[in-house]
């Protein structure tokens, strides 16, 4: 298999895999009444399995964080917005929507 079909191959899945993260995790906040502590649960379960990820691929990347731009950190805040945003949003107005 090419690079580019399998970089294809997992946009296609990650693009799947949306509406499923606003479905469950909007379910999750309609549960348990809180929109930003099933976001927060969403974060922490993807910190776990991020640093997961690191600690198998080498995590020689994380010593050049402090040298780069601070504006480029902004992308975190926009995800947080984001999954906040679909979280929130999706119970009322679906997610095909």
């Amino acid at each position: 298999m090419s690079p580019n079909v399998a970089y294809a191959s997992i946009m296609f899945l990650a693009g799947i895999g949306i509406p499923v993260l606003a479905a469950l995790n909007a379910a999750l906040g309609s549960r348990i009444g809180s929109p930003a502590v099933a976001t927060l649960c969403l974060f922490f379960v993807a910190v776990l399995v991020t640093a997961i990820v690191v600690t198998v691929t080498g995590a020689g990347a994380v010593k050049s964080l402090a040298a780069q731009p601070k504006h480029l950190f902004l992308a975190g805040a926009l995800v947080a917005f984001y999954v906040l945003s679909i979280t929130y949003i999706a119970p009322h107005f679906g997610v095909g929507n």
